[in-house]
């Protein structure tokens, strides 16, 4: 991340509502209308859905009773419409994450913005919910698209915590980040459906003793 956008980020953090551009949740116990526990941490994940492993995944949710938020790309999602479906079913969060996935720096204004509004009506209607939740591919905005999806009433939902999932080589690998990750109250924490890490490391995750009884998983809807 440049300099720049580090400095607009973090100015974005301080002054703009949580329900605008969310990069973390509440902190602490008594941020918000009703009491917290200390550990509040969401687990999102990006790029699906994938028919081998999105699934699995789901499985792996239900089974530890783990709620998420799932940024799902357009057109995967119009080819594998039952998976999104069932991401519902389970009651976690459908979240906008375009609908080509295509290069930051190469899609303009307009394309990226008729891209959201696209990918939202699909969601919105194979859904039957409202889906306001979007994030771009790779967390790249310009000031123009930033202020196109606010028009939209978007709420831009970065993350705070990225074990880089897509670069693991093993299960291995990511089982030993979610054996060492220390969650903090507010975490977003950032993973792909589309790999066979997510999944490791959310099993080590949540079935790390150490911090069981200290934390608590929510859907970034639940924040807004």
């Amino acid at each position: 991340m440049s300099f720049v956008r580090q400095i607009i980020k973090s100015t974005c953090r301080a002054v703009v509502p949580r329900r605008m551009f969310l990069t973390h949740g509440p902190r602490s116990p008594g941020e918000g209308k009703t009491p917290r526990c200390r550990h509040e941490v969401a687990l999102t994940f990006d790029d699906g859905p994938d028919p081998d492993t999105t699934p699995r995944l789901l499985d792996l949710l239900d089974k530890h009773h783990v709620p998420a938020t799932f940024f799902v790309i357009g057109e995967k999602a119009a080819r594998h419409r039952d998976i999104v479906r069932r991401i519902v079913a389970a009651g976690h969060s459908l979240g906008n994450h375009s609908y080509s996935h295509s290069e930051p720096c190469k899609t303009s204004t307009k394309q990226f913005l008729d891209e959201i509004r696209r990918t939202q009506a699909f969601l919105e209607d194979l859904g039957n919910q409202p889906c306001t939740l979007v994030r771009p591919p790779k967390g790249v905005l310009s000031v123009g698209k930033q202020l196109g999806l606010w028009k939209q009433r978007m709420t831009i939902a970065l993350w705070n915590t990225d074990p880089r999932d897509y670069l693991m080589q093993s299960q291995q690998q990511a089982a030993a980040w979610g054996a060492a990750y220390h969650p903090c109250a507010g975490d977003i924490v950032l993973l792909h459906d589309n790999h066979p890490w997510a999944g490791h490391i959310v099993e080590a995750v949540v079935s790390n003793s150490c911090h069981a009884d200290r934390i608590r998983y929510v859907r970034l809807s639940d924040w807004l």
